[in-house]
């Protein structure tokens, strides 16, 4: 799977890009914006983003899920601040949360769980830290 890190924590996106390449999924990114995370997405559509809500310079992964969305760019949001996705239109932009922080197996999962959904089959073994939108 090709997975796009929106995220502007270097070491969270290095350590998503460490679970998820030891796994088989080509991963790249990290963008730190949303702009950059729509040109990534441009350039090189991903069959799903990973996105944290608050991004580089003030701005938001949920403008950038949105965003990413519009594109048919499946979006999960992996942010300690889930309570701000009860605002208008972020959930609707992504498949789920996963808690922050995560542990390999939780990220490992969830991006199964993606995967899974958008394939048709139904979502199995979800983790505790994380929440389905669909």
């Amino acid at each position: 799977m090709r997975i796009l890190l929106v995220e502007d924590e270097v070491l969270i996106a290095l350590e998503q890009r460490l679970y998820l390449e030891a796994v088989g999924h080509e991963v790249f990114g990290p963008a730190t914006t949303p702009a950059e995370a729509v040109e990534l997405a441009a350039a090189s559509p991903p069959d799903l983003a990973l996105v944290d809500v608050h991004l580089a310079r003030h701005t938001s992964g949920i403008d950038a899920a949105q965003a990413l969305a519009k594109r048919g760019v499946a979006c999960l949001y992996v942010t300690s601040f889930g309570e701000e996705l009860q605002r208008g239109g972020a959930r609707a932009a992504g498949l789920g949360c996963l808690a922050k922080p995560f542990s390999e197996s939780a990220l490992l999962a969830a991006v199964d769980i993606a995967q899974a959904i958008l394939s048709g089959e139904p979502p199995r073994n979800v983790p505790q830290t994380m929440e389905l939108f669909i």
